[in-house]
């Protein structure tokens, strides 16, 4: 994430740097990102890029988080409508990513940004992403309705979230590097989903 020198910044200059690191992203694989082309499209020194960001990992990890942030609000905003239906919450939620990732941004920038096998390895091997170390996790698993699924306790929740969430993750990336459409995606991950509900909704 930025450091809080870069927060300090005031928000166009901000903009204008994310701006530059969204255009690199969009030119070129992950693994040919270029630092300098950033300093050189913002206007800031290579030192400067160092006082707001520790590394080119540290970026996609912020841009990534925008979208983790928009998807858990949803997914919350979801379970309070639906009386904690997690399925439910699931689907919709599922839904607005797809519309995320097909219309929010050009196509390029989202499959360098999502499609990255090495930096998801590192990722994955250098942070713990259990239910667990989120609390927005946990706020989003005490509004989920027990009584509506099959499962004992809250541990046997807690692997049913993670193996959705994978599930989720696999459809993504499909949808990513197929190109497929909204409804082609949707109609895809209804197959799973509906599996899911027999197996564990009531």
């Amino acid at each position: 994430m930025p450091t809080e020198i870069f927060f300090r910044l005031t928000p166009v200059k901000q903009q204008h740097i994310i701006d530059a690191v969204k255009a690199e992203i969009t030119r070129a694989p992950f693994e040919e990102f270029s630092i300098y082309n950033v300093v050189r499209a913002s206007g800031i020194s290579r030192g400067s890029f160092y006082q707001y960001f520790v590394n080119k990992e540290d970026i996609l990890i912020f841009l990534l988080s925008s979208y983790n942030k928009s998807v858990l609000e949803k997914v919350m905003q979801s379970l309070k409508e639906n009386d904690g239906d997690w399925f439910t919450a699931l689907e919709e939620s599922y839904r607005f990513v797809v519309r995320m990732l097909c219309y929010k941004e050009p196509k390029d920038y989202r499959q360098h940004l999502f499609c990255n096998a090495d930096f998801y390895e590192k990722l994955w091997r250098d942070h713990d992403f259990s239910v667990d170390k989120y609390p927005v996790l946990m706020d989003a698993l005490s509004l989920i309705n027990l009584e509506k699924l099959r499962v004992d306790n809250v541990e046997e929740l807690k692997t049913l979230i993670e193996i959705c969430m994978a599930s989720v993750t696999r459809e993504c990336i499909t949808l990513l590097l197929t190109n497929a459409d909204e409804y082609t995606a949707c109609e895809s991950f209804e197959r799973k989903l509906s599996l899911m509900r027999k197996n564990f909704q009531k």
